[in-house]
């Protein structure tokens, strides 16, 4: 008897010395197979379908979102179809300033309920972060005055006091220098 080959396995050679007991047990063997093969296509088919249909669901869904923004959206921003008569007006704005009066005077209430405190101290004048540049660079001075020191006003007059002044440092890169050297022979 010749072994009994798997469906995978056969070549159309195999069958023509196949008794036909096993030619039996063969297309039993593959009916079954067709059978499990088209139950198993059927549950894949349903899944897809449920699938479809979950999709379908969620796609409603989001339409029916958007269009509910669009709808709240169009509430909110769009162009008022109620405009306020000049007495409508009027009241509100009396409204407004009578709020406004009992607001300004909670504050002052609450204000006046405060213990004065003294006013702090001026904070004594900030000083740099940086360090100050080294003494051995050399400095070059400029001073900046003003060129008329009277007063500018036409009645006054009257020269101008100094009042204070600001100085500050920078540092700075001077360019090459070229130096001309003229050596002058004689006879």
């Amino acid at each position: 008897m010749q072994r009994m080959l798997s469906m995978r396995d056969l070549k159309p050679q195999d069958l023509q010395g196949l008794l036909p007991s096993d030619l039996t047990a063969l297309a039993a063997q593959m009916l079954e197979h067709i059978q499990h093969q088209a139950h198993e296509l059927d549950l894949t088919q349903k899944q897809i379908e449920r699938k479809d249909r979950d999709i379908a669901w969620r796609d409603a869904k989001i339409e029916k979102i958007t269009f509910e923004l669009t709808r709240l959206k169009r509430w909110k921003f769009g162009a008022k179809s109620e405009a306020m008569t000049a007495d409508q007006r009027q009241m509100f704005q009396d409204t407004l300033l009578e709020d406004e009066a009992d607001l300004e005077a909670q504050l002052a209430a609450l204000q006046a309920a405060l213990p004065k405190t003294p006013a702090a101290p001026k904070a004594p004048p900030r000083r740099p972060r940086r360090q100050a540049l080294p003494d051995h660079l050399r400095r070059v001075e400029h001073h900046h005055e003003p060129e008329d020191t009277s007063c500018t006003t036409p009645d006054c007059g009257q020269p101008m006091t100094r009042v204070g002044e600001d100085i500050s440092e920078r540092l700075d890169i001077v360019p090459a220098e070229f130096f001309v050297h003229r050596h002058i022979y004689g006879k």
